[in-house]
């Protein structure tokens, strides 16, 4: 996970400090974030990804494009994030589009993932019917001994890859006492610049 320094963007930038609080106080699946999207039918799925970094440009996460989510933003860009830490009494929302990124990025990330790690995205046809989780990990262990004994290096598939949340609404959530909670709102405005606003809790 890649927090980038001297973010520019206020509301990006209290998000990464947030981030890099939770990371420094080693909370438990701190980068994780729960990501909605909406299906050709209009049902909203969501699921928990991990955060792979956030930059000026948005929010980054690795997922199979042929997944259930991969299928979503195929048809529909749209995307609902949460972030969510009880130790911190904070929640972030944020909504906005996804873009597919750049092959080049897209192996620069594969490449830096463990060998299993990278087999198994190989091996699993995400969200398919599978005879058996154990036949699965044979699958996944056979794979990686033979790419181990040949010494060669799996290429990333091309239905792995990375996408950037490109955000157009940002709030911020802090637990008050008796209720009274903070809630910070960022709007995205035609001309790039962001708006802000409280609302009531």
């Amino acid at each position: 996970m890649i927090i980038e320094k001297n973010i520019k963007t206020l509301p990006l930038a209290k998000v990464a400090e947030i981030l890099k609080k939770s990371e420094d106080l080693n909370l438990t699946d701190w980068n994780a974030m729960n990501i909605a999207t909406v299906g050709l039918k209009n049902i909203p799925s969501s699921r928990m990804v991990l955060l792979k970094k956030i930059n000026d440009d948005g929010l980054v996460f690795y997922t199979n494009f042929n997944s259930k989510k991969g299928q979503d933003l195929s048809k529909n860009q749209s995307i609902a994030v949460n972030f969510w830490w009880r130790e911190l009494h904070e929640q972030i929302r944020i909504e906005g589009e996804v873009a597919e990124m750049s092959s080049e990025k897209s192996d620069e990330y594969f490449n830096s993932r463990p060998l299993k790690s990278r087999i198994a995205a190989i091996v699993s046809q995400q969200s398919e019917k599978i005879e058996s989780p154990e036949t699965l990990q044979k699958e996944i262990d056979d794979l990686t001994e033979q790419f181990e004994l040949n010494g060669d290096t799996p290429e990333r598939p091309k239905h792995c890859g990375l996408y950037l949340i490109k955000p157009s609404a940002i709030e911020l959530w802090k637990e008050g006492d008796f209720r009274a909670h903070q809630r910070e709102k960022y709007l995205k405005k035609d001309d790039e610049t962001w708006e802000s606003c409280f609302l009531s809790p």
